[in-house]
């Protein structure tokens, strides 16, 4: 049995040689927590991980061009502002992201869509949103957040916007979010795929600046 000591240690350091060569390899790798690069942003946070939501790395997507200035999401299809900056999606969890006029990592639009089922109930990811927001004066986020229903595309979708402290974990495994006088305007919008999650958030000045454009954008989509 001594004779096998060195042996053994040998294949162990061979072994470990090559798991660290693989993770080098592969950033983020089989690893669900790993940061996704070109992923990450200022205010970028995955709707819910629940049900064992998790996002993964993907080739850098942009979406389809249609006639008339139109664009394809899904099966939506949608009238983006001119003034706005598509940056390639490199999430599975993320269908399009946009840069808004500003400085950079002011304000932008993320849109999420996490499958048929969607990521919980529009109850839970309203009271998620809204508590990731504290007000200066102590009182909760929940009194005045305003929550209205619209109607987009045809759907019976849901309206947010809440203004504050805005505390929240950027990505899974990724650095906390901390960031004084923001405002996030959202929209939950089911589909005949399941319901897309749109997010306006950034800086209040800038939200507000981008806040009518926004709500055109969803004013604009139609189901192909």
């Amino acid at each position: 049995m001594r004779h096998l000591a060195p042996a053994v240690l040998l294949l162990f350091v061979a072994c470990k040689s090559e798991a660290s060569k693989a993770s080098v390899a592969s950033p983020g790798g089989d690893n669900p927590h790993a940061a996704l690069p070109g992923a990450a942003s200022p205010h970028s946070e995955v709707v819910s991980t629940s049900g064992g939501l998790m996002p993964t790395q993907t080739a850098p997507r942009i979406l389809d061009k249609l006639s008339a200035g139109r664009v394809a999401l899904g099966p939506f299809s949608l009238q983006v502002p001119a003034d706005w900056i598509e940056k390639p999606s490199v999430s599975n969890m993320r269908a399009a992201q946009f840069e808004l006029p500003g400085a950079p990592g002011e304000v932008e639009v993320l849109v999420y869509y996490f499958g048929q089922n969607g990521a919980g109930s529009v109850q839970a990811n309203v009271d998620r949103w809204v508590s990731q927001f504290t007000q200066p004066d102590g009182k909760p986020s929940s009194d005045v957040a305003k929550i209205e229903p619209a109607t987009f595309a045809g759907q019976e979708a849901t309206l947010v916007s809440v203004s504050g402290r805005y505390v929240a974990r950027a990505m899974p495994g990724g650095e906390s979010v901390d960031k004084p006088d923001q405002s996030l305007l959202a929209a939950i919008v089911p589909s005949p795929r399941g319901p897309y999650y749109f997010r306006l958030i950034g800086a209040q000045a800038a939200v507000a600046a981008q806040a009518e454009k926004f709500r055109g954008m969803l004013a604009s989509l139609r189901i192909e």
